[in-house]
């Protein structure tokens, strides 16, 4: 039996993995090829795989509220198995935006999944805007972690930033990995055929990166991405931009990622709203038909006064919120 191929694709958070993966399934569909999907999402609520189950029909399989290279690596083979017996060509791994995916490929080892599976590839995506701002990356560990693993890095949403420096970020990235493959993209526009050319087999890792991960690791006072929080916020009534963007700034500079699903007071409609630096976007989302919530993503997030702040500009009693909550 043949080991079916595994991408996995990596990215801090807000780099635009979901919808690198929505654009691949929707050309899969065209090529009619069969994937199955694991998404790894860090909140306690699922918001991407609610947005691949409304666009998309490929298996999915979610580990959520964790990390998989830490918190939920021992359901990592589990759901591995249950995608295997769908038969797909290819499995794509949606890690969470603090994932190392040096750490997931070593669970991908163990012996009930090794004569099975094998990685393909790393795709390690970076904000553009995010990315202009570095000119190191001696305070970064996670950040660099996934792009020295990379076999193939994309710096997207190239559109948001204003003369963008490309010869720059190559310079800046090929420090830590000058053997991968380089893309500047839009709204993650990768081609599949391209993306499944690329190949991990014979990939070497330089000695600077790895010694420059273990200077960065020494260092004092860096900030740890490890240790990021999350919440779950229940929208149970209609609000409108406004709010949310009141919300989300309130909650600066600690919030470092928000995403979730409202109902809007403007048309009546379920939107999905996210929001990634000082960034905010609105889709319409019909799809989704449940309880709308927000999940927010930060360091030393106080989910009290997350829940506070969140109750009075709603008017609801903060109790009736938590206790929404579960």
């Amino acid at each position: 039996m043949s080991r079916v191929p595994v991408i996995i694709l990596s990215g801090f958070l807000g780099s635009g993995k979901t919808t690198l993966l929505l654009n691949l399934l929707e050309e899969s569909k065209q090529k009619e090829m069969t994937f199955g999907i694991l998404m790894n999402e860090f909140g306690k609520m699922d918001v991407d795989s609610h947005i691949l189950n409304g666009r998309s029909s490929v298996p999915i399989q979610s580990l959520n509220d964790g990390c998989v290279c830490c918190s939920k690596k021992s359901e990592l083979v589990k759901s591995f198995e249950q995608l295997l017996k769908t038969n797909p060509a290819t499995i794509f791994v949606e890690l969470t935006g603090i994932a190392n995916p040096e750490e997931v490929m070593d669970e991908m080892l163990k012996k009930e999944l090794v004569s099975r599976i094998y990685v393909k590839s790393v795709v390690s995506l970076v904000d553009a805007e995010t990315i202009s701002k570095i000119t190191s990356f001696d305070i970064r560990t996670t950040f660099a972690r996934q792009l020295c693993s990379a076999d193939f890095i994309i710096v997207n949403k190239v559109d948001t930033v204003e003369n963008l420096n490309r010869s720059k970020i190559k310079t800046l990235i090929q420090v830590l990995n000058d053997s991968a493959e380089l893309l500047f993209t839009v709204k993650g526009q990768v081609g599949l055929d391209h993306l499944l050319t690329i190949n991990r087999t014979g990939k070497k890792h330089h000695k600077r990166s790895l010694q420059a991960i273990e200077d960065m690791e020494q260092q004092e006072d860096q900030p740890s991405y490890e240790y990021l929080s999350t919440i779950a916020i229940p929208v149970p009534i209609k609000v409108t931009k406004s709010m949310i963007e009141e919300y989300f700034f309130c909650l600066k500079p600690n919030l470092m990622r928000a995403k979730g699903f409202v109902c809007l007071e403007e048309d009546n409609n379920i939107y999905l709203v996210q929001w990634i630096g000082n960034r905010l976007s609105w889709e319409v989302f019909m799809e989704y038909e449940r309880q709308p919530f927000i999940t927010l993503i930060g360091v030393d997030l106080n989910a009290n006064q997350a829940f506070e702040k969140f109750s009075q500009l709603v008017r609801m009693p903060i109790e009736k919120l938590l206790k929404m909550n579960g």
